[in-house]
């Protein structure tokens, strides 16, 4: 689908694409970024670009995974608190340092977690379940072989595919990173995103507002929403409503993977984007069954996918959400959906929504005994931060559903 000309300007949208269609004909135009090598330090958060191949074992040796005594399994069997197995120990072994001695038949060595259990050893008794009487060691319990041991390869195995292409790193991947030794790894790019604001009436924060004027907040929330999703925001500054200011600005931005722009997506005789991507490039869509965020549009520059989003904060924050997010994800090799956690909850009152457009709900989330209840934020218009500050997540009403009840169990989406 190409949008060739726009019509809607001055004269409102005809009809909307649905939320599904419109991620089809976007996901369609996105590449997956190529691969470069970072430090370990520096992989948090990023994406395997390759599968991850052990070389070494994990543990690298059978190891004590109690405090107590390296044993052998079979001088143990029948021990009990009545009649304990007396053994003779005949020595210890230091946390880090390999172990001199070779248990013989009766004999016991001392040993704390981590100590490498020394040869002739196959199982270590808890120091709970001993009593040392000299060099004489009572044991009341019995142990089997490989009881309270760590053995080498346990975790690991040296050869063994530990981590695949497409996982993100969280720290446990990364302490496991460390673990076999890998220095380096090699993930995809982060997406450099530019951040264009367009509209004459808006100032930069810490300026007073002249007035008329407004502060132009979007630019650093939706930075912080490019950063959220692993990718590296450029900021393009502000662009008045001028047609070639903002064709520039886009051409500029187009040498980045992709472009955000808030404002100038709707129908006003001063809401220019769409125009100007369709003059410059491809507008694929414009107008979502979405709300808030319906004026969105998408398009490519210079082979660069460009996003139109609404100048109300909300609205661009939620189209953003649905439209951008999957996009910057799957650029990265990751799931267009991946990374929202999903609770299902009682709806505190009733939702109505207009059937043809899928409603997207602030809810705040409280508790009730084991369950949650999930109460709808009041609105006053698209543009109130507040809504979304107040919000632990958001429920999606679908296009063909006009009303949820009260009592209702929905899913609600957590923010971050």
């Amino acid at each position: 689908m190409r949008v060739n000309e726009m019509s809607v300007r001055m004269r409102g949208f005809s009809q909307y694409i649905r939320l599904s269609e419109a991620l089809k004909i976007i996901l369609s135009r996105i590449q997956r970024l190529n691969s470069e090598k970072v430090s370990l330090e520096n992989g948090l958060g990023r994406v395997l670009a390759e599968d991850v191949v052990s070389s070494v074992n994990v543990p690298p040796f059978d190891r004590s995974a109690v405090d107590g005594y390296a044993v052998r399994a079979s001088d143990t069997f029948g021990a009990t608190v009545q009649k304990p197995v007396e053994l003779r120990v005949v020595g210890s072994v230091e946390i880090g340092f390999p172990p001199k001695l070779c248990l013989k038949k009766g004999e016991a060595a001392k040993v704390m977690t981590g100590a490498m259990m020394p040869r002739g050893s196959d199982a270590a008794v808890m120091i709970e379940n001993t009593k040392l009487e000299g060099t004489k060691l009572k044991v009341f319990a019995p142990v089997t072989p490989g009881k309270n041991v760590s053995a080498l390869g346990e975790d690991v195995r040296a050869g063994e595919v530990v981590l695949k292409c497409g996982q993100q790193l969280r720290p446990q991947e990364i302490g496991l990173l460390a673990a076999i030794g890998r220095l380096k790894i090699e993930v995809f790019r982060r997406p450099v995103v530019g951040i264009l604001a367009t509209g004459g009436e808006l100032v930069e924060p810490g300026k007073k507002p002249a007035p008329a004027k407004l502060v132009n907040a979007n630019t650093h929330s939706l930075s912080a929403y490019v950063r959220s999703c692993g990718g590296v925001p450029k900021i393009l500054g502000i662009a008045p409503d001028d047609r070639d200011v903002i064709k520039k600005a886009l051409l500029k931005g187009a040498v980045n993977d992709m472009v955000v722009v808030s404002g100038g997506s709707s129908v006003g005789e001063k809401d220019l984007v769409p125009d100007v991507i369709a003059e410059i490039g491809e507008l694929l869509l414009h107008g979502v069954a979405i709300r808030p965020g319906s004026p969105s549009g998408f398009g490519v520059v210079k082979e660069k996918p460009v996003f139109a989003l609404s100048g109300f904060p909300a609205a661009a924050l939620v189209g953003f959400e649905l439209l951008v997010r999957p996009a910057m994800l799957a650029m990265q090799g990751l799931p267009p959906s991946y990374g929202r956690c999903r609770v299902q909850a009682k709806l505190a009152r009733k939702i109505s929504s207009s059937l043809g457009r899928l409603e997207v709900v602030r809810v705040s989330l409280r508790r009730e005994g084991r369950k949650f209840i999930a109460e709808p934020i009041a609105i006053t218009g698209s543009s109130a931060f507040t809504s979304m500050t107040k919000a632990d997540g958001f429920i999606m009403v679908p296009e063909n559903v006009e009303r949820l009840e009260a009592g209702q169990t929905v899913e609600v989406v957590l923010y971050s």
